[in-house]
């Protein structure tokens, strides 16, 4: 008798958990439907790993990172986006003339593939692979200033972040990214802070 009663308190408390279970997961899968998509945005501080032959000693390697990037997240561990920037790899300033100094900086905008993979809660890794417009300005006090444009075709970069809800709709977090440029064999590490938008 005790048996049995035990077992109708043991199958009613199992029955309550599985049915709150599938409540839960109800919900999660109706708020997956509903935020298919994250818009990222990001900004922060980078550094370029000098790798320069000439003007080696005049490059400042602290320069900044602006990043966008767009991802479907259909599931709750893989998902797939298209990212772009602009990340000001380095800039050089070097004396022409006793009185005058020049200035070039390089930009480069990445338009990569992003496959993104989450692990423990809202940590997450990425790999982007792409294309990369290289940009060099040139400029002088006494010389009109000119721009040169080139493309990097296999460039690649590598993300870890994390990210926190602070609703449904608004995230907020942190990444480290590094960038690889494979035309001037350019690298660069950059701490960016996001800010990811659900819709």
């Amino acid at each position: 008798m005790q048996d049995m009663k035990f077992l109708k308190q043991y199958l009613t408390i199992l029955f309550c958990f599985l049915s709150a279970t599938l409540i839960a997961q109800k919900d999660n899968y109706l708020d997956a439907k509903k935020h298919r998509f994250s818009f990222y945005m990001g900004l922060g501080p980078n550094y370029y790993f000098n790798n320069l032959d000439i003007g080696k000693n005049y490059v400042q390697p602290w320069n900044y990172s602006l990043t966008a990037r767009l991802m479907w997240e259909p599931e709750h561990f893989l998902s797939l986006g298209i990212e772009s920037g602009y990340y000001q790899l380095y800039t050089i300033k070097f004396p022409t003339t006793s009185s005058e100094t020049a200035q070039m900086t390089n930009i480069a905008i990445p338009i990569q593939l992003v496959i993104s993979m989450k692990f423990l809660k809202n940590y997450y890794t990425e790999l982007s692979i792409g294309q990369t417009n290289l940009i060099s300005k040139f400029s002088s006090s006494t010389k009109s200033n000119s721009e040169f444009n080139t493309w990097s075709l296999s460039d690649f970069g590598l993300t870890a972040g994390y990210k926190h809800p602070l609703n449904h709709y608004l995230s907020v977090g942190a990444e480290s990214k590094f960038f690889h440029s494979s035309k001037n064999r350019d690298n660069n590490l950059a701490l960016v802070f996001i800010v990811a938008f659900n819709f």
